[in-house]
């Protein structure tokens, strides 16, 4: 019994942190919206409607940015600059953008 406790309860642990992780990528994004834009380097797209964006690392799983567009709208990443533009404005985001990673950006027109 001593045996199974020591690996039951690590064990665990490493599940709820794993858990824990995955929720801060795209999980945390709504089933609604659909991928616009993937890749390394710099990305953009421009709303056809109004909607939240999502930004996803795709190296790491993880969401680095979530705003509001409206119609006609425009979001850039500039993963080498560390920098995100939406609708000609700097936007704050999350995590600091790797030029290496990939990213996928996502809108959602029902927000």
């Amino acid at each position: 019994m001593r045996f199974s406790r020591h690996w039951i309860l690590p064990s665990l642990a490493g599940l709820l942190i794993g858990f824990a992780a995955g929720c801060q990528g795209r999980a945390t994004i709504p089933s609604g919206a659909h991928m616009e834009q993937s890749g390394a380097g710099g990305l953009s797209y421009t709303a056809h409607e109004s909607g939240n964006v999502y930004v996803l690392d795709a190296d790491k799983n993880k969401k680095v940015f979530e705003g509001h567009m409206n119609n006609g709208d425009q979001i850039v990443l500039h993963p080498q600059e560390d920098q995100i533009m939406l609708a000609g404005n700097n936007a704050e985001h999350s995590t600091a953008l790797n030029p290496n990673h990939r990213y996928e950006i996502y809108f959602d027109p029902s927000h």
